[in-house]
């Protein structure tokens, strides 16, 4: 838990003092993202911050209000957004994320924490916070027209796009597969990560900043250089997302 609470502070660390960067008015910048703008971007993840230091605290109400209105659930933050300055985005965020990384470390690692999707182990729970901020800070970076500085920590958005991998079937209506698919990455730092069955036939190989891109949905992965061979793994790469709730349309190949 010390480890990817602290690497999650981290992220949030360097998408705020990002964010410091941008004058008022870029904080309206339209983002690739569900025509939302960087305002909107951040006062989701402040929300959802809420929502998981909710849960953590047993307060599990906005599975039945989410499940009432659906994907509305996730306007909640933008609206409120909308009503404040920059500044006091940040203040909202910056709060609710010191509250989320004390609770989180006070959390039972081997708990089981209800989602919107399956129900997460507290390391599970933490790293999808962590994804969670990466891949909408990622969106921010775009609109401002600046490419963001990938490290290390990357790891943990392979990981749960790893084993999120059933989830990215099941979501898409399509049967999980029994292909074991092996996944080889090299971290920013050049040092490799991988997971998944070391004579698999069906390989995904690439650069960690590439995979977590198209992991995401962030990136359609024929803009990447990854190398993906095999028929599942070609058919998983199509569909891989590590965060809950339907896919989406995710983003077209820019050759389209």
């Amino acid at each position: 838990m010390q480890e990817i609470v602290t690497d999650l502070k981290a992220e949030q660390e360097a998408l705020d003092n990002f964010l410091c960067t941008l004058k008022d008015w870029q904080w309206d910048l339209p983002t690739p993202a569900e025509e939302w703008s960087v305002r909107d971007s951040v006062s989701h993840i402040a929300h959802i911050d809420e929502v998981a230091v909710s849960f953590l605290q047993g307060d599990y109400a906005a599975l039945d209000e989410a499940a009432k209105i659906g994907m509305s659930f996730n306007e909640i933050g933008p609206e409120r957004g909308r009503a404040m300055k920059p500044s006091q985005i940040l203040e909202w965020w910056r709060d609710i994320r010191r509250t989320l990384g004390d609770h989180l470390m006070k959390t039972d690692p081997k708990a089981r924490i209800p989602w919107f999707g399956p129900p997460m182990g507290a390391r599970a729970f933490a790293t999808a916070r962590f994804m969670e901020t990466w891949a909408h800070g990622l969106d921010c970076y775009d609109a401002a027209g600046v490419e963001p500085v990938d490290t290390d920590r990357l790891r943990h958005v392979a990981m749960i796009a790893y084993l999120a991998m059933p989830y990215a079937y099941t979501v898409n209506g399509l049967e999980v597969t029994s292909t074991p698919i092996r996944i080889e990455l090299v971290l920013p730092s050049g040092e490799t990560w991988s997971r998944g069955s070391d004579d698999a036939d069906n390989i995904i190989r690439g650069t960690a900043s590439e995979f977590c891109r198209v992991a995401v949905r962030r990136r359609h992965w024929k803009d990447t250089k990854l190398e993906v061979v095999g028929d599942e793994a070609r058919r998983y790469i199509e569909i891989a997302q590590t965060y809950a709730g339907p896919p989406g349309s995710g983003r077209k190949p820019k050759s389209q």
